[in-house]
């Protein structure tokens, strides 16, 4: 992915689907902490997309909007079609939130990558970028060492701006 433009539409998808993602893991499990917190996660992936799309309006570029069918079909592979609201168990949220862990670690990694590459703006906003993902999976490896050891959620601690 040589072209930046071609990088920051790339990376739009990923946070749209993240934020499609935890909302999803929101609807699916109990308990206010879990809740808020997948909220949460889902409020910061969309500021993240919303960031990139700012950035890609600069450099002149577009993206193709996802089709709802490619986003469902991505998720009704991670959460199955017959899972209702609040119905998550532990050992279903523990398989959740591992998989939120590997997508945060592959965005720290893509973020990472590519501000070694980018001009002094865009490299600043990766790395903000990373840095906030980051945090998310501090936020998710909480909550999955609570979930494994005393099968309650830990919840979420707001991400301040620095």
């Amino acid at each position: 992915m040589g072209d930046m433009k071609e990088v920051i539409a790339a990376a739009i998808e990923f946070e749209r689907f993240g934020a499609e993602y935890y909302m999803r893991f929101h609807d699916l499990v109990n308990g206010k902490e879990a809740k808020s917190l997948m909220k949460s996660l889902a409020s910061d992936e969309s500021e993240h997309a919303a960031i990139l799309s700012r950035e890609l309006q600069v450099l002149g570029g577009s993206h193709k909007k996802s089709s709802k069918e490619e986003v469902e079909k991505g998720l009704a592979e991670i959460f199955p079609n017959d899972t209702r609201e609040g119905d998550l168990g532990i050992k279903d949220a523990v398989s959740a939130i591992k998989l939120g862990m590997k997508t945060e670690e592959r965005s720290i990694e893509f973020y990472s990558r590519n501000a070694s590459i980018a001009a002094v703006g865009l490299k600043g906003i990766f790395l903000k970028l990373e840095s906030m993902e980051r945090e998310h999976l501090r936020i998710l490896q909480e909550n999955l060492e609570q979930l494994e050891n005393s099968g309650a959620w830990y919840g979420y601690v707001p991400i301040l701006e620095g």
